[in-house]
């Protein structure tokens, strides 16, 4: 809100996947006047960009000028003689005034009409998942949208952490109109509130101590916290409020975290573990206790193994792959770092809905950004490993 206040600035508000960012600023905007929303998702191109703002707006693609004037038509004195009662005046010729009318047609560029639009009925602009936007699509974009912020257009721009600092890395000149607003993790005392009032509501006894394990499951994502909530009611037998205080079946909590992690982390890191199509059989590497897989498999373990954790930089990640590796079976750096590449780019083009990973060169760090993928690696890795089958 105080960034509204001041305005003349893009703001960006970066936050962990899933954390309520989305909501949070829908509901200042509501309360702000006008806004509308355009995932970054599903644009494609720069223009495609600006077709969905005047799509949200109906902004016409064209529009007519109408034009009307009079017109003197200069007759001949010879014509004007053979007009019976008209005179010439002047001798050589006469005007005859008539009324004329035309119509112009004009297209209408949709970037200039989208930035008009938003600018005369003083609508907020909210981009959700920005950084899903092509780097040269984002730079062509912000070039045209720092204009209409220094006449006060409200723009706000959503992402992860890690991708914070992209609008102004794109476009040197806004260093000094850009806010950063970030959104913190959830803290574990926020995250108490949902097994408790949710319990609650449904009349279910729960101690403070299982409600601790269960958030402490959760990797600071409320919707992870609600997920396994959810589960877990369901495998005691607990579908809606009963009259009776009823108590959670405390033995099916494990099974809840094995349906979750299933459900909703193993495809992710079914596609992640076996990489792109291969022309030819990966080599295997064997890891010192016996077992072995290929690099994409051993790049996960090691992951898993560390954690998981939600950042992990490349001097971790090849330190543990020694602990885990023979030295024979040890990867080349830039073997690791092709792998996880690939990783990055099957996350962004074969996995639907947001990337859960990315590999980030310029940091030589590699970002999970999904709870549920955590949420997999750790569960598949150790308390679930009678059950999960990570090779």
């Amino acid at each position: 809100m105080e960034a509204l206040a001041r305005g003349y600035a893009i703001n960006v508000v970066t936050g962990p996947t899933k954390s309520g960012k989305t909501v949070l600023c829908n509901h200042v905007l509501s309360q702000a006047g006008n806004s509308i929303t355009i995932e970054g998702g599903q644009v494609r191109s720069e223009q495609d960009f600006w077709e969905q703002i005047v799509h949200a707006l109906d902004v016409p693609a064209e529009f007519t000028r109408r034009e009307s004037g009079t017109k003197n038509d200069n007759l001949t004195a010879g014509l004007a003689a053979s007009i019976p009662g008209f005179k010439a005046s002047g001798g050589a010729s006469a005007g005859i005034a008539r009324t004329t009318e035309r119509s112009i047609k004009y297209n209408v560029s949709s970037q200039r009409g989208a930035l008009e639009a938003l600018l005369e009925s003083k609508t907020s602009l909210l981009v959700d998942d920005f950084h899903y936007i092509e780097r040269d699509d984002q730079k062509k974009i912000i070039q045209a949208l720092k204009g209409a912020v220094f006449k006060g257009l409200s723009v706000i721009l959503l992402a992860v952490p890690h991708r914070a600092f992209d609008p102004m890395t794109v476009e040197q000149e806004l260093e000094g109109r850009f806010k950063h607003i970030e959104i913190p993790p959830w803290e574990i005392d926020d995250l108490l509130l949902i097994p408790e009032r949710g319990f609650n509501a449904l009349n279910v006894e729960s101690s403070n101590e299982l409600n601790k394990r269960i958030c402490n499951e959760g990797f600071g994502n409320p919707l992870l916290v609600q997920e396994i909530c959810s589960e877990f009611c369901i495998k005691s037998g607990i579908f809606f409020k009963s009259n009776e205080m009823k108590k959670l079946n405390v033995s099916a909590f494990e099974e809840s975290l094995n349906i979750i992690a299933q459900s909703k982390g193993f495809p992710k890191y079914s596609k992640l573990k076996s990489g792109p199509d291969a022309k030819k059989k990966r080599m295997l590497r064997t890891f010192k206790d016996g077992r072995s897989q290929d690099k994409y498999s051993a790049i996960l373990t090691a992951l898993s193994s560390l954690g998981p954790k939600p950042r992990t930089s490349y001097e971790d990640l090849r330190a543990e792959l020694q602990n885990l590796l023979v030295n024979t079976s040890m990867p080349a750096k830039h073997e690791v770092t092709a792998a996880l590449t690939n990783m990055s780019k099957i996350a962004k083009r074969e996995i639907e809905g947001e990337p859960p990973l990315e590999w980030v060169e310029s940091d030589d760090a590699l970002v999970i950004t999904d709870p549920f993928l955590l949420f997999y690696m750790k569960w598949a890795s150790t308390k679930l490993s009678t059950s999960v089958t990570l090779v």
